[in-house]
């Protein structure tokens, strides 16, 4: 699956609420159980059910939301499937300013998608045969609107990440 795609942060509109961090455990806490939710729902996405993307798109923003939102269209259209499920291995903190008043947490993520292929319309996997099973990530999330907590904004390679 492409999950590597970058995002950008957006800014949320004047006196939208935002979750209330008082410690750097409880943002950490708040940004693990996301992306887990993140992982949760790509795991349940049925490419010929546009419905199942709603759960991974009300978790992102921004530009992840959108190549999300173009990656799941265009494999729908394409009459694509997807097979196996992905999972986090680990899950490290990296940075966070919520707790602060800011906007922003970095986790990094140990992704193991070695059991997920996609498959174009005749059975073939349009996955690359140089994919790694395990993806070195690092994830950025924002504040949302209260009712969503956090959303994700952006994931990128983590290099420097031990899996």
């Amino acid at each position: 699956m492409v999950l590597l795609m970058g995002g950008c942060s957006v800014t949320p509109e004047p006196n939208e609420p935002t979750p209330a961090f008082t410690t750097e455990e409880e943002a950490f806490a708040a940004a693990e159980e996301t992306y887990r939710a993140y992982v949760d729902a790509l795991n349940q996405v049925d490419l010929s059910d546009p419905e199942t993307f709603e759960p991974v798109f009300a978790l992102t923003t921004g530009e992840l939301n959108e190549s999300d939102r173009t990656n799941f269209s265009a494999w729908h259209a394409d009459g694509y499937s997807l097979s196996g499920q992905s999972f986090v291995e680990l899950i490290e903190t990296i940075s966070t300013d919520l707790p602060e008043g800011g906007r922003e947490a970095k986790i990094g993520a140990c992704y193991n998608v070695e059991d997920v292929n996609v498959l174009d319309d005749a059975g073939r996997s349009v996955v690359e045969a140089s994919r790694p099973a395990m993806q070195r990530l690092e994830v950025t999330l924002v504040r949302g609107p209260a009712a969503q907590g956090l959303q994700i904004s952006s994931i990128h390679p983590r290099v420097e990440l031990v899996c």
